[in-house]
């Protein structure tokens, strides 16, 4: 099985990446991959109940640099974004992959509930932070899927779901 489970574990990345939202604040936005290209979403928390929706979901990837900075290739799209306030560590550093979006549903797989996978390195020696950095910045799926593949990358399930739409970019504004 390609995925690690660490159920809440990980669900921090991205647990309180949108909690504006869910205390009634001004919603938040954010860029993302998509095929290759960026997209700019908005997210809204939903009650955390992952029996029906694992299987009413979208992929939302959670691609996070590795910790050795020198090995970057170029700037994620969180640099960082502590979203939880406690300070900022590695996972603090990422990109969001879309798996599907609403004009190019990938096979029926778009939905506006996403299911939150963060992806980290596999080995966090120096040599398997420069293999895992040298697939950044993964911009779709297939490039998510392709590092997992390879060994480079883990996928964590952090049973975390959240409604996302894809906005024009000037709704950030």
């Amino acid at each position: 099985m390609r995925k690690l489970t660490l159920g809440g574990l990980l669900a921090f990345v991205v647990g309180l990446a949108f909690t504006a939202v869910a205390a009634g604040g001004k919603p938040g936005y954010e860029p993302a991959y998509y095929n290759g290209g960026t997209v700019t979403i908005n997210a809204i928390e939903v009650p955390q109940n992952s029996g029906p929706l694992a299987h009413a979901a979208a992929d939302f990837y959670e691609t996070v640099y590795p910790p050795d900075h020198s090995l970057w290739p170029d700037t994620p799209q969180c640099n960082p974004c502590d979203h939880e306030g406690n300070g900022i560590d590695f996972t603090d550093f990422h990109n969001h992959v879309l798996d599907s979006i609403p004009s190019s549903p990938g096979h029926g797989e778009f939905n506006p509930l996403w299911h939150v996978f963060v992806i980290i390195p596999a080995d966090f020696s120096p040599a398997g932070q420069a293999a895992y950095a040298a697939r950044l910045p993964m911009k779709s799926e297939a490039d998510v899927d392709a590092a997992i593949d390879a060994g480079v990358a883990v996928e964590i399930d952090t049973g975390f779901y959240f409604i996302c739409a894809v906005v024009s970019p000037n709704a950030a504004k």
